[in-house]
């Protein structure tokens, strides 16, 4: 009995003009759109490339001992330091095209940099930052020495700065690839969308009621799990063919980028999709109203995807950490687009994990609510 209820159900969601529209046509409109309007931003995300600064110091600057150890030091984080002894920092940074400019005083320094070149500027100020403290750190193992009558500089110094001069520990943190608009909203609207995987079922559980078709399960000796699942399963078929329709349209037609590791990015695409089905029926069971599950759902499911990243790239939100944490969109969104463009990702089995157990305690909630209703 379940079977013919799951292929008749199914055959009735596909035959919906508005069920294909909403799964296929309207991700592709909406990435679209996004891609384009945003596709400048997406563009300024992107590793910075090397740049030159100029700089200008004094005879006696305390800075001059270490200067050539700071300039290999900044060559290798892609900043080129070169020397200009005459010239206001302003004119030569036009003339020039440098990023920023930097006058050593004897004790002080000053750091000129360009608006419309704030990362350059930012990177700059970081590096001076950690010359300075270790210079400071160095001057004041050589002034407890000096207090403590020892000979010579420390040990620590020597082996660190030869001739006076400062060596720096220079880190790398690695570095999140770039991925282009198109790849991102294709991806992002792609994964909302099978959110709403209620619309494909409200014709169907709106006829149920409205016609008395529950009485007939009853009376066909059908249990609550296999009313249950004659509705989650033509859902979850629906919306997952249809997703992988849409995804393989803007893959062919579009040129979105899905990366290497399709079998993942399947399974992550897949679970989502099977607990937004699982929730969205658990709200149905709850209030027993279709109109206000449909309310309800849009408003749960519009506000998981505003914290994770489906109108703004969650790269670019100044939203907390802890409220993109709580949108399970947000974990499939990262595992989808890291995927994408790095070709690997760690929210992968987060996003499963979340997704599958939205699923289990959604579902079992769906029929305590349903079993609860049919006693009373």
């Amino acid at each position: 009995m379940i079977r013919y209820l799951i292929k008749n159900n199914l055959k009735l969601m596909f035959r919906s003009p508005a069920n294909l529209f909403l799964y296929i046509l309207c991700p592709l409109v909406i990435l679209s759109v996004l891609s384009n309007a945003f596709s400048a931003l997406m563009e300024s995300y992107q590793k910075q490339g090397p740049f030159q600064v100029g700089y200008r110091i004094t005879e006696k600057s305390f800075f001059s001992a270490g200067m050539e150890t700071f300039k290999a030091v900044a060559k290798e984080a892609d900043v080129i330091f070169e020397e200009y002894a005459d010239g206001e920092p302003k004119t030569l940074m036009e003339s020039h095209d440098l990023k920023g400019f930097v006058e050593f005083g004897d004790d002080t320094y000053v750091v000129w940099t360009r608006e419309d070149a704030k990362a350059e500027g930012m990177t700059l100020e970081y590096l001076l930052n950690a010359y300075v403290e270790e210079a400071d750190r160095i001057k004041l193992q050589i002034i407890s020495a000096m207090a403590t009558g020892q000979a010579g500089m420390p040990s620590e110094v020597t082996d660190e700065g030869k001739d006076g001069e400062i060596a720096l520990d220079v880190e790398r943190p690695k570095f999140m690839r770039a991925i282009d608009s198109k790849d991102y909203y294709g991806i992002v609207e792609i994964v909302y969308f099978g959110w709403c995987a209620l619309i494909c079922a409200a014709g169907i559980l709106g006829n149920e009621k409205k016609y008395g078709i529950r009485k007939k399960y009853q009376v066909a000796g059908m249990s609550q799990l296999q009313v249950y699942l004659g509705r989650l399963l033509p859902m979850f078929v629906m919306v997952a063919v249809c997703e992988f329709i849409a995804a393989l349209i803007a893959q062919t037609m579009l040129e979105v980028h899905w990366g290497e590791h399709l079998v993942q990015s399947a399974a992550v695409m897949l679970f989502m999709v099977l607990a937004a089905s699982a929730f969205e029926l658990m709200i149905y069971a709850l209030t027993d109203s279709m109109v206000l599950s449909v309310i309800i759902s849009f408003a749960v499911v519009w506000t998981w995807g505003f914290f994770g990243g489906t109108f703004e790239t969650y790269m670019f939100s100044s939203l907390p950490a802890t409220l993109k944490a709580i949108s399970p969109i947000y974990h499939g969104n990262r595992a989808l687009t890291e995927l994408s463009c790095m070709g690997h990702s760690d929210y992968v089995w987060r996003s499963l994990l979340i997704s599958g157990g939205m699923t289990v305690v959604c579902s079992g909630l769906a029929l305590v609510f349903g079993a609860a209703r049919k006693r009373g």
